[in-house]
């Protein structure tokens, strides 16, 4: 009974310490605490307070200043405009307001501009989750893949070990060569090496998918193979074109490219507006206490006696500035038209790479078929050659060109299966819905 219990003990804390991951748990953990997403999100709260700050442009600038002054020797006094050489100590306050009456439109395309920099930082964080989203499923379908080849390779090593047996007792009867003894132990050398090799890339795949999640590195999970399902809604439906031109509407990055080339046209406008006169308003309330009289005129009245109260209009109109505007203008035109540009650019780009996905989904569903009776034939082929070699009726060249090419099926098999599931989720991902696997 104690050994029964410790037993089951045992494997509730190694299942406890293992976590058992889906493909939605890793998509959820990466969105929910990525770090390249958390620094996004500081651009977008930077983004949306400058756009919040730049309504401010539409109120008033308003200043308040206050002056204590003392003076000795000859001085102009204030109350009487008249120079003395008493000391003379003043307290003066002026209140300022400036209104932006006009500025060829400036203000309201600083607003305009604000906004689609925030609106543009959104789509940057979009298109960073669509790229952070499709490198999970990336490493999750490598792992995959690795982990199924990994115990490929230990079964193939395993024969190849059964083989090298059975070799050496055959090579001290005396029924086969040290040559062939020796392409046997080169074999499974060389198996070795590729168990060796793709445990270390499975080591950086698994890494990698951490990091991306943001979990500690030495936290040990277990990855939950998805269900691959060959039915007729698996292959893309629609001409590729239609599908393309979805895919592209709504990508992030032609829309980020869209928004640029709004921005781009809204600093045309605000250098445009250097041509403009600008008018401002001022209005301005000041006062005064004579120290120095305080004792004839109360401090009260002398606030109320010494108030001024003013209106002013400033109208500056631009006329010459050394062509510094003209050359403002033609440079934002020029960047304007390039990012319309841009814009057809990056349609094509996508177009293309959306059209390829789908190309690549239709041939990876023959692939996986072909794939699977190849797999089929090369085994009953390695199964008879491997009889036929204990009996001596093939030499072990002939062995391994049929075990090497039953290496290959197998491992074709493994990586279309695998390559089947990631591009047919990806298209879908691309006509807008979630990433599936």
């Amino acid at each position: 009974m104690r050994k029964t219990a410790l037993l089951l003990l045992f494997f509730t804390y190694a299942a406890q310490a293992q976590k058992a991951m889906t493909f939605a748990d890793c998509l959820e953990q990466t969105l929910a605490n990525n770090l390249q997403l958390k620094s996004a999100s500081f651009d977008e709260k930077i983004a949306l307070a400058q756009h919040r700050g730049s309504y401010g442009q539409m109120m008033p600038a308003i200043t308040a200043d206050g002056e204590n002054r003392n003076s000795w020797g000859k001085e102009l006094d204030p109350d009487t405009n008249t120079f003395t050489r008493e000391n003379l100590r003043n307290n003066e306050g002026t209140l300022n307001a400036y209104f932006n009456l006009f500025q060829g439109l400036t203000v309201h395309n600083n607003i305009k501009l604000a906004r689609q920099e925030k609106e543009l930082t959104r789509t940057n964080i979009q298109l960073l989750r669509n790229q952070i989203t499709i490198d999970v499923a990336q490493r999750f379908i490598t792992i995959l893949y690795l982990q199924e080849i990994i115990a490929a390779g230990e079964q193939q090593i395993a024969a190849s070990t059964k083989q090298l047996e059975m070799a050496d007792l055959k090579f001290n009867a005396g029924v086969i060569s040290e040559s062939e003894l020796f392409k046997i132990k080169a074999q499974k050398a060389s198996e070795e090496v590729n168990l060796l090799t793709n445990k270390n890339r499975l080591t950086d795949n698994m890494i990698s998918l951490k990091q991306l999640m943001n979990i500690p590195l030495d936290t040990e999970i277990i990855l939950l193979k998805p269900e691959l399902k060959l039915d007729e809604n698996l292959m893309p439906s629609g001409n590729e074109f239609e599908i393309a031109q979805k895919a592209v509407d709504i990508h992030p990055a032609f829309q980020a490219s869209i928004l640029e080339m709004k921005k781009k046209r809204t600093e045309l406008a605000l250098a445009r507006a250097l041509r403009w006169p600008t008018l401002t308003m001022r209005l301005m309330y000041r006062s005064n206490y004579d120290s120095n009289i305080r004792e004839a005129v109360p401090f009260d009245e002398q606030l109320d006696e010494n108030t001024s109260k003013q209106i002013r209009f400033y109208l500056t109109i631009p006329i010459f500035n050394q062509f510094r505007n003209n050359v403002k203008i033609k440079t934002q035109k020029m960047l304007f038209r390039q990012a319309v540009v841009a814009t057809e650019i990056e349609r094509n780009r996508l177009s293309k790479e959306v059209i390829l996905a789908v190309n690549d989904a239709k041939t990876a569903v023959k692939k996986n078929e072909a794939s699977s009776i190849a797999m089929d034939f090369s085994q009953k082929s390695y199964d008879a050659d491997l009889l036929k070699f204990e009996v001596g009726k093939i030499n072990i060249n002939e062995l391994n060109t049929t075990k090497i090419n039953y290496n290959n099926v197998q491992a074709e098999l493994i990586q279309s299966k695998y390559d089947l599931m990631f591009k047919n989720a990806l298209i879908k991902f691309y006509q807008g819905e979630p990433f599936m696997l």
